[in-house]
């Protein structure tokens, strides 16, 4: 058995004030850096990978992330320093022709096309944007993509023997075993969309109408989610939120 502890850092307050992020690239605010710094603050212990989407207001974060770890000597167990790896499928949702305006605007203009949206965005993408199928779809590659890297790593860092191995775990099995099971904690840093549609995955509430609108996310928000791998390579995603 083995684990694999993401943390999910949304980023922080922007610039641009009270309008939609989708691809929009505008930075942090002060507010927002020192919101992402704490929040990185108050996780310690060894960290494996830092992933982040190219936007501005993660990806200049994440670099900052890394450079802070690395001068302060953090991680003395990995061999190299953390890179930052930043990639284009952790961005946001492509809201198409909403993005960047403001929500005043937005809500008088086509207030019930966007609230209809945000309702039941499987049903209908933005004028000139990103479907539900296609942004999860990206997310989901991006994710598995992430972990069979680190599941990898783990591979070869601690071998178990083939003898060792053993049929598929039952649900106590899995619980007792996660406690002591090697664990690989990796950042990624990202944007509500791309948390929210993670939770849902982890709960099992995938393209379930209405849950995204309903979950309270706070801007530099730490999710975290543990995904267990078996011995025959099945993966068991766990949502820990409040993440501890």
């Amino acid at each position: 058995m083995k684990q694999v502890r993401l943390l999910l850092l949304r980023h922080g307050e922007c610039e641009g004030g009270a309008i939609l992020r989708g691809r929009v690239d505008v930075p942090l605010s002060e507010k927002g850096w020192q919101q992402m710094s704490a929040a990185v603050a108050a996780r310690s212990g060894i960290f494996h990978g830092i992933y982040s989407s190219t936007s501005r207001r993660c990806a200049e974060f994440a670099k900052a992330f890394a450079d802070s770890l690395r001068e302060k000597g953090q991680n003395p167990h990995v061999s190299s320093p953390l890179d930052v790896t930043l990639l284009d499928s952790l961005q946001e949702l492509d809201f198409g022709d909403w993005d960047g305006r403001t929500f005043e605007e937005l809500y008088r203009q086509e207030g019930e096309l966007l609230a209809a949206y945000w309702q039941n965005p499987w049903l209908a993408a933005p004028p000139q944007g990103e479907s539900m199928v296609s942004f999860e779809q990206r997310i989901n590659a991006a994710i598995e993509g992430i972990l069979d890297q680190a599941f990898a790593q783990m591979a070869k860092d601690n071998p178990v023997a083939p003898a060792e191995a053993a049929p598929a775990e039952s649900e106590a099995t899995l619980s007792a075993e996660s406690i002591t099971a090697p664990v690989a904690t990796i950042w990624i840093i990202s944007h509500g969309g791309v948390l929210r549609h993670l939770m849902a995955r982890a709960l099992g509430a995938v393209q379930v109408p209405g849950f995204y609108s309903q979950l309270t996310l706070p801007e530099a928000a730490v999710v975290g989610i543990n995904v267990l791998e078996d011995t025959l390579g099945e993966r068991y995603w766990r949502l820990n939120w409040p993440s501890s």
